[in-house]
């Protein structure tokens, strides 16, 4: 081997095992931080809090009870009187368990409420439906039977044109709402007089209560004044076929099927809609809004304020007959008579009303069916069997549940039985017997047996004495649950301990693997450092072989 190759050798050899000592060192920087990492998981495990099994006896304690032939009682708490009294020497807390008439309330998820839906339409100032139109310039065409109204608003000129509602088509029926010309009232109940009148106790939205009296009108005989009347008030939707009723003294029409399908069976009706007659007063519509002839006439450059009108329509139900395949019977007046009736629907009232136990919406609606004055039944309460069991709700609780079926739903057809889903659910009421505890604390004399232990309790508001037992009982119900809590964390600490156990493994299988490494670098550091030194004798024999040639020798 020349001088310049043996040199080159040593250069790369020297290279090479530079390159295994770096190596080296960046495995034992890797192994010390897998040591910590182990180290961590280490102290982590001694933080760790071994979960402690649950002691029965401290769930466990002394109690008196008593019995009074009818409930067995507990006594809970008692302490001394701090004033002197003669027959009693403590203030004792007891309960007992007993069965307690209660009014509950379930809810039932989509219950697939059957009803009849029709669009009606509403007005009220409240809503803000109204707008006020500053008129500037107004022009009518009298060809077209047109108004051309201008309104200059913040540097821009608005144009808006009114033409002449006709006499039938759907815009009367908002005209009529906005107008007052129908109203919708609470028909609570009804009576049938010698003459076939139909005597109907009619509650207004303000809660007035009036009984009106509705002739049925005669559509065959289309000479009779009230006949041609109801045409004219109803125009395009009127149907000799339906069963129209008249009041002489208000003038107002109600027809029979707006709220119920049986023919000459009439049923008290959650609302129904009450038509006046049609005073002809002609109106004006932009296609939104309207406005009548009278208030566009009235227009003039000192009063330029024209109010516009718009209803909004709503969905009215009618006709509730199932709940799911649970029919639906609304309770009438006669069934109201009866007593269990209306000891259960008194009941129920009364726990709806309390306020840690009832509920405000359920109170309201079922305090709707009731006069608030007089405490007579209105109407609007139903009843359905659910298993054999007899239930009760309300107009306003079915309404609820069947208009959430079109509320926020993307359908755009719906079914017309009303049974889509419907997203609310319904309330629906009961009463029963429930177990309840009974808690109660009065004045008592308890009597000790000389040993420490009560043996007698006198209440002040009875005259019997009882005969205390002392007994040792564990609240199994507490201990249960503490076992469950045990359990539970047991798990979470068995879990930890395999988790870290797991992590462990892994940083030690990592470790091995550079272990490994490291052992084959040192074979390979020792490999080279054996080839350097005879690579090294190799250019020290070439050295001195040159020195000699040089020197002569």
């Amino acid at each position: 081997m020349g001088m310049a190759a043996s040199q080159a050798r040593y250069l790369a050899l020297t290279a090479r095992k530079t390159n295994t000592e770096y190596e080296g060192q960046q495995l034992n920087q890797e192994r010390v931080v897998l040591a910590n990492r182990t180290a961590d998981l280490f102290n982590q495990m001694l933080t760790m809090q071994v979960p402690t099994c649950p002691d029965s006896n401290d769930f466990t304690k002394v109690q008196y009870s008593w019995t009074d032939g009818y409930n067995n009682a507990v006594l809970s708490d008692y302490y001394q009187l701090s004033t002197a009294d003669e027959d009693y020497n403590y203030v004792v807390t007891s309960y007992h368990y007993e069965d307690v008439y209660t009014g509950t309330r379930k809810q039932m998820r989509d219950p697939k409420i059957q009803s009849d839906r029709d669009l009606i339409y509403r007005y009220s100032e409240l809503l803000n439906k109204n707008k006020t139109f500053y008129v500037t310039g107004m022009q009518y065409d009298l060809k077209d039977d047109k108004y051309t109204l201008e309104q200059d608003k913040d540097g821009r000129r608005i144009t808006k044109e009114f033409t002449r509602v006709d006499d039938g088509g759907d815009p009367r029926k908002e005209i009529d709402a906005i107008y007052g010309r129908t109203y919708a009232a609470y028909v609570s109940d009804f009576k049938q007089d010698e003459n076939g009148n139909y005597i109907y106790t009619v509650k207004d939205t303000e809660g007035n209560t009036e009984n009106i009296t509705y002739e049925p009108v005669d559509t065959e005989d289309e000479s009779n004044p009230v006949t041609q009347l109801a045409k004219k008030t109803y125009k395009t939707y009127y149907d000799k076929n339906k069963h129209y009723y008249y009041d002489k003294e208000y003038g107002t029409f109600i027809v029979s099927e707006d709220f119920q399908n049986k023919k000459d069976v009439l049923q008290p009706a959650p609302e129904v809609e009450i038509r006046k007659q049609d005073d002809g007063t002609v109106y004006y519509t932009d296609g939104e809004k309207y406005v009548t002839e009278a208030d566009l006439k009235a227009i003039t450059p000192e009063n330029n304020e024209l109010v516009m009108k718009q209803a909004f329509e709503e969905m009215n139900f009618s006709n509730f007959t199932a709940v799911g395949n649970c029919q639906l019977t609304p309770l009438t007046q006669e069934g109201y008579q009866d007593k269990d009736v209306q000891t259960e629907l008194r009941q129920i009232i009364l726990d709806m009303k309390d306020e840690d136990k009832g509920n405000k919406t359920a109170y309201a609606n079922l305090s709707a069916c009731f006069d608030q004055t007089t405490g007579e039944y209105l109407g609007g309460i139903y009843s359905f069997k659910l298993n054999g069991v007899k239930y009760y709700t309300t107009y306003n609780d079915l309404e609820t549940s069947a208009k959430s079926a079109f509320e926020d739903n993307a359908q755009e057809e719906i079914a017309d039985n009303n049974i889509d889903p419907q997203l609310k659910k319904l309330a629906y009421y009961k009463a029963i017997y429930q177990n309840t505890k009974i808690e109660d604390t009065q004045k008592a004399l308890l009597e000790t047996d000389g040993k420490g232990r009560f043996s007698s309790v006198k209440f002040e508001d009875d005259s019997t004495v009882y005969t205390l037992n002392c007994e040792t009982v564990t609240d199994e119900d507490a201990y249960r649950n503490a076992m469950n809590q045990y359990y539970y964390k047991q798990e979470q600490y068995d879990k930890a301990v395999r988790d870290i156990n797991a992590k462990t493994e892994l940083i030690q299988q990592q470790d091995r693997t550079l272990e490994l490494r490291l052992k084959q670098l040192d074979t390979e550091q020792n490999a080279l450092q054996t080839e350097m030194e005879a690579v090294k004798k190799v250019i020290s024999k070439n050295v001195e072989s040159s020195f000699k040639t040089f020197s002569g020798g």
